[in-house]
């Protein structure tokens, strides 16, 4: 199997916005508070030696075990013979640690997904396969609701269609056989008219569409907090 880069050295500057955002912050709530019983110069310094260790705490311990500890482990699981059947037939794991390739001339991405549940109070990892498919039809069968009709539950799982990709949650997620799901959901296209989708077509067609949407959306939501020099801190809301 490929190899992935282990550290992402793009992905620092997010843990350094957000160590620096949360240093000013409580520095400055620090000295503030420092104030009340110590000298300007003492409450500066409690202040300063409070925000260089937020960000210490964000940029070295938080990037180190998110992007590397955690990222090691995760990329070990996926580099199992669990994913044998990926491998075999030529997919590749992504930088952003989901498979992808062209079987049977449909292009796939496959994502292990995993989330805490809560079950009878306690909390448990959860682990599951979700795989996407991309496909193109007809224009003329292309209704309003044309893509809704066909989403449902189906023989292999839940199949949700929107914007020419496809979602399979298989009914055996947590140890999926990716042979038998990946034929069988091409067999479903099939039935339902839908053809073979170029990744690189649906990038610059559907795709930027889809990441206009969002980035309009996520301007909606944004909210300035501190704009120092190049310094430019926003807050983006959950939707």
């Amino acid at each position: 199997m490929n190899n992935v880069p282990l550290l992402r050295k793009e992905k620092f500057k997010g843990y350094w916005i957000n160590g620096c955002f949360g240093g000013i912050i409580t520095g400055t709530f620090l000295f503030l508070l420092s104030l009340i019983e110590n000298s300007l110069l003492n409450s500066f310094y409690n202040g300063l030696i409070c925000c260089f260790t937020i960000i210490f705490i964000f940029c070295v311990v938080g990037f180190f075990s998110q992007e590397y500890y955690l990222r090691k482990k995760k990329i070990n699981q996926l580099q199992s013979i669990r994913y044998s059947f990926l491998d075999k037939n030529n997919f590749k794991l992504n930088p952003d640690l989901y498979f992808e390739g062209v079987y049977k001339n449909f292009y796939f991405r496959i994502y292990n997904i995993s989330k805490t549940v809560k079950i009878y109070k306690k909390n448990r990892k959860l682990e599951y396969e979700i795989i996407e498919a991309f496909y193109d039809f007809d224009p003329k069968l292309n209704d309003n609701d044309f893509e809704d009709k066909l989403s449902g539950d189906y023989y292999i799982g839940n199949v949700t269609f929107e914007n020419h990709h496809a979602f399979l949650i298989p009914k055996d997620s947590m140890n999926p056989n990716f042979e038998e799901n990946m034929n069988a959901l091409i067999e479903i296209f099939h039935w339902s008219k839908l053809y073979p989708l170029n990744i690189e077509k649906w990038e610059k067609t559907i795709g930027k569409q889809l990441e206009k949407k969002q980035l309009e959306n996520e301007k909606l939501r944004t909210r300035q907090i501190l704009k120092i020099g190049k310094l430019d801190i926003k807050y983006i809301k959950n939707e």
